[in-house]
């Protein structure tokens, strides 16, 4: 039996797809933002090992604008600052899906557009134009091309204990813990939406974990 099936409708109101894909961006009980904050965190263990300056959700940076970028690091490479937004895509939205079937990281580039768009009307207290770099992931683990090549950026400036250049180790090992707190965050916001949902009576609870158990 579908997820959707054996379920119904989510707690926001609406009814929940057969794939269960509905329950990873509900906005009902704070999922997404805790799987963005999530994400933005290791970001900043990563810009942390390379002992890069940086400061999240820095305010006030655009003249006259509530807009942030979700990290700022300082003074990465010859003196430049890095304007970092992180979000999390995901392919089965509405607005994506048809691509996403034609397209390998079609919703990732599709946010990354919407990024630009979006602080390239800001401008700090100086003038100047924000750099904001859309750094952007699939629910199902790809990355965006500007988050493959801020990975490549910074691992240019890692080096080992004999302070020998390990970029390739650098990346690798950082691919797999981003892999690995992504998948996490997914199964954690899966499981606490399931669970609620349960306790709600949103569906018959002997048939409700059958069907989680079977998924």
């Amino acid at each position: 039996m579908p997820l959707g099936s054996a379920i119904g409708k989510c707690e926001c109101g609406k009814e929940i797809d057969n794939e269960g894909f509905h329950l990873l961006t509900c906005k009902t009980g704070g999922g997404p933002v805790w799987t963005h904050d999530s994400i933005v965190s290791l970001w900043c263990d990563c810009l942390r090992e390379l002992n890069i300056t940086h400061r999240k959700e820095p305010r006030d940076l655009y003249e006259g604008s509530n807009s942030r970028p979700d990290i700022i690091a300082f003074d990465v490479k010859s003196g430049s600052d890095l304007e970092l937004d992180i979000s999390i895509a995901h392919p089965w939205n509405a607005d994506i899906v048809c691509h996403a079937s034609e397209e390998d990281g079609a919703a990732a580039k599709k946010r990354e557009e919407q990024k630009f768009l979006k602080y390239g009307k800001e401008t700090d207290c100086f003038g100047n134009v924000s750099n904001c770099t859309p750094v952007v992931f699939e629910h199902f683990g790809r990355w965006g091309w500007r988050a493959n090549q801020l990975l490549q950026y910074l691992s240019e400036s890692s080096v080992d204990e004999d302070g020998q250049p390990n970029s390739s180790e650098f990346k690798t090992i950082w691919r797999r813990l981003f892999s690995i707190a992504l998948q996490r965050c997914n199964a954690r916001v899966l499981s606490r939406k399931l669970c609620r949902l349960a306790r709600r009576g949103t569906s018959d609870s002997s048939d409700f974990y059958k069907q989680l158990l079977a998924h």
